[in-house]
């Protein structure tokens, strides 16, 4: 069944523009220049919705989302008869992805899977579900010019290999 736009909620900022070369969003590293306007913040309380609504969709239900303090997002596991998923919401961009193992720790993701079925249910409520493929692109590959300095110095220091490692981090 393909996901219907639901129009109570604008279209997400893109995380990435169409590409090759795909463009990032600032913001996607989670840190900004000293003195510029603070980074937006995900509505927690939409993206808690769409888990609720996604859970019902797979016939699970939702555990507690967390955020750990350097990370730059928060990870909420939905869980059914047999199954677990971890979700992942970018805290400055609407961003949503399914890494291949719950994060661990201070330990960034470093894999992702394809979203499941359900998982439209994100994109419904406004946020851009990331795929496996998309989540592996290199680093190299991705324009990083509308990234803030601050994000670029921290890209070059951690040296994130994909954009799932750029995106979702737990860098001090």
């Amino acid at each position: 069944m393909a996901a219907r736009k639901n129009p109570e909620h604008l279209e997400a900022p893109a995380v990435l523009t169409d590409g090759p070369p795909w463009r990032v969003d600032r913001g996607a590293t989670g840190f900004g220049d000293a003195g510029a306007k603070p980074l937006p913040s995900t509505d927690l309380t939409r993206f808690r919705a769409a888990c609720f609504t996604a859970a019902r969709t797979a016939g699970g239900h939702v555990g507690v989302v967390t955020r750990l303090a350097m990370a730059t997002f928060h990870a909420v596991t939905i869980t059914g008869p047999g199954w677990s998923r971890t979700v992942l919401c970018h805290a400055h961009l609407t961003a949503v992805a399914f890494p291949s193992a719950p994060p661990q720790g201070w330990e960034s993701p470093r894999t992702f899977d394809e979203p499941p079925d359900w998982a439209g249910q994100f994109a419904l409520a406004g946020f851009r579900v990331l795929g496996q493929a998309e989540l592996a692109t290199p680093v190299e590959e991705l324009d990083l010019s509308n990234l803030a300095r601050a994000e670029r110095t921290q890209v070059s220091h951690w040296r994130p290999a994909t954009l799932g490692e750029l995106l979702f981090n737990c860098w001090d």
